[in-house]
């Protein structure tokens, strides 16, 4: 391979280990914060940089593919289907927290931090599953 396009994929891969720095930090909300209000802070200081990571690794891996000139490889795909799902996952989240923030009931709550816990469990055996795949 050329320099440049081994550069690219070593960017690439920096920007990719940076997205497991949003969800390990809300997964440390969601285990050990016991009050919702600190939790859907958590939640809601982590959501730009969680999107700004995502954007950069779907950037710089556009480029590296387009650098090895739209080779298909199954791995390219799983990557962009991965990262599409957890994309549309993270969204709906932010949603559910808009929505769980004017929610007074305990319960449904409770309900949304399990399923954020959940979500970002997902997120994290994504990124360590795509690592394995590609090393």
């Amino acid at each position: 391979m050329d320099f440049i396009e081994l550069e690219l994929i070593y960017v690439h891969l920096l920007l990719s280990l940076l997205l497991f720095l949003p969800p390990l930090i809300n997964l440390y909300a969601l285990l050990f914060k016991t009050s919702h209000t600190q939790k859907l802070k958590f939640l809601a200081l982590m959501a730009p940089a969680y999107y700004t990571f995502l954007s950069a690794s779907l950037f710089s891996g556009l480029v590296s593919w387009a650098m090895l000139r739209f080779t298909i490889i199954p791995e390219v795909f799983i990557m962009l289907i991965l990262w599409l799902l957890i994309f549309i996952l993270e969204i709906k989240r932010h949603k559910k927290q808009k929505l769980i923030q004017v929610e007074s009931n305990p319960n449904i709550r409770l309900l949304f931090f399990q399923w954020a816990l959940r979500k970002y469990l997902f997120d994290i055996c994504a990124f360590i599953g795509l690592f394995l795949l590609i090393l």
